[in-house]
């Protein structure tokens, strides 16, 4: 038997084993108990009830009462030492007892996570200090908390009043066992599981600012944080944390990303308050459908400008193979872009972003004449992006410079 212990089962080891008492044993068996993990002697999301410790000795009656608690096959450890190697291991299975198992024991050591990649060109204490708060944690949303927590950024906000349902599975981060529950608590607990020095706080609620108790809200929650990824795809939630940074005037970036109706590719871009950027509001006008972009040199067809609809029928999901593997690949570029961005003025081997807005295509796009307009698989960028004249927070800058320009 492989017996991996965990930090959080050993440092409370270390706090009970002065006590001749039977403790419950959280962990995880594998493979008919040839790997064993042991978790925690408290229950956890990521683990589940596998036998009993006894320290030192104790009486029978309580033996016995803890024994009853327990559904066969169950683990009897006993350590007479007071020590985890002087461990002895009992298997109890309903037909048969197993006694004296042998074993050999392995701590996990955490630190070792990152340690293909923690290189001098790799900047992993930066990231390590970094916060950012992702906005929706559909498929794009919940992968990109796991690209990022994987690089090694270590503090995260979730903020989606969404559940996780059948439909969602399919492309999403978290399994069929999830179901029901609130996305942000789901992927919380998937990314745990694996990176445990992760911190992570959720929200469920959406990201609107109907009150001013809601900006105050989110006002003391984000104020600090170093980076926001909207990836909601609702124009609504967009429009509302594009007015949280500019009416706060606070000088955090945030990054905009979705895909097109169909997942025929993806657009993202960045806000920087910091730069003096363009915002949301300059690049998409604000009619009631929120359907149309206002600049054009972005493509303005319909399946573009529409409002991301994610539910499909049977006949449309039969019509996308591959579905879940395009809003990765884009998500795979999202990640990047917003390591990038974290790591501004840091020293850094990622590649470097230069631009502002990025467009993604997976698949060929045809003009009416049947000339390729965006071939499939490619990234493709827009410098000549501006602030926009009806924009609520840039608009006077533009008269300003138009009337100095007409005073010269």
């Amino acid at each position: 038997m492989r017996l991996i212990v965990y930090p959080s089962f050993e440092k409370r080891f270390i706090g009970y084993k002065n006590h001749s008492h039977i403790f419950l044993v959280y962990g995880k068996v594998y493979d008919d108990f040839q790997v064993v993990h042991l978790i925690d002697l408290i229950s956890t999301p990521n683990s589940q009830l596998i036998g009993y410790l006894k320290v030192g000795t104790s009486q029978e009656e309580e033996l016995y009462r803890t024994a009853k608690e327990l559904d066969y096959p169950y683990l009897y450890f006993i350590t007479e030492s007071r020590s985890l190697e002087g461990l002895s291991i009992n298997l109890f299975k309903k037909d048969e007892t197993i006694l004296n198992i042998e074993y050999e024991i392995e701590k996990l050591d955490l630190s070792r996570l990152f340690v293909r990649i923690d290189q001098k060109e790799t900047p992993l204490n930066a990231l390590r200090n970094k916060s950012v708060a992702i906005i929706g944690l559909g498929s794009g949303g919940s992968l990109l908390a796991l690209y990022l927590a994987k690089s090694g950024v270590k503090n995260f906000i979730f903020i989606d009043d969404d559940q996780l349902e059948t439909h969602n599975i399919i492309r999403h981060l978290c399994d069929i066992s999830q179901i029901g529950r609130y996305k942000t608590l789901a992927v919380k607990d998937y990314i745990l599981a694996r990176i445990p020095d992760v911190t992570i706080q959720t929200i469920e609620r959406k990201f609107l600012l109907d009150t001013k108790e809601d900006f105050d809200y989110f006002l003391t929650l984000l104020g600090s944080i170093d980076l926001i990824a909207a990836v909601s795809g609702e124009h609504d939630v967009n429009y509302a944390i594009n007015d949280f940074i500019h009416s706060n005037q606070l000088p955090i970036p945030v990054v905009f990303a979705g895909t097109f109706e169909g997942v025929k590719g993806g657009l993202m871009f960045k806000v920087d308050p910091r730069n003096s950027d363009f915002c949301y509001h300059c690049i998409y006008a604000r009619p009631e459908n929120y359907g149309s972009i206002r600049t054009k040199a972005i493509p303005t067809t319909e399946e573009l400008e529409r409002k991301i609809s994610y539910d499909r029928t049977m006949q449309e999901q039969l019509a996308q193979p591959g579905l879940g593997l395009d809003v990765d690949n884009l998500t795979i570029l999202l990640a990047k872009f917003c390591l990038d961005i974290l790591l501004t003025n840091i020293p850094h081997g990622l590649y470097q972003f230069p631009h502002n807005f990025y467009m993604w295509f997976n698949r060929t796009i045809l003009k009416p004449n049947g000339e390729v307009k965006f071939d499939g698989m490619e990234l493709y960028y827009y410098e000549d992006l501006d602030k926009d004249i009806s924009c609520p927070y840039h608009g006077f800058e533009i008269k300003q410079t138009t009337e100095v320009d007409k005073t010269e």
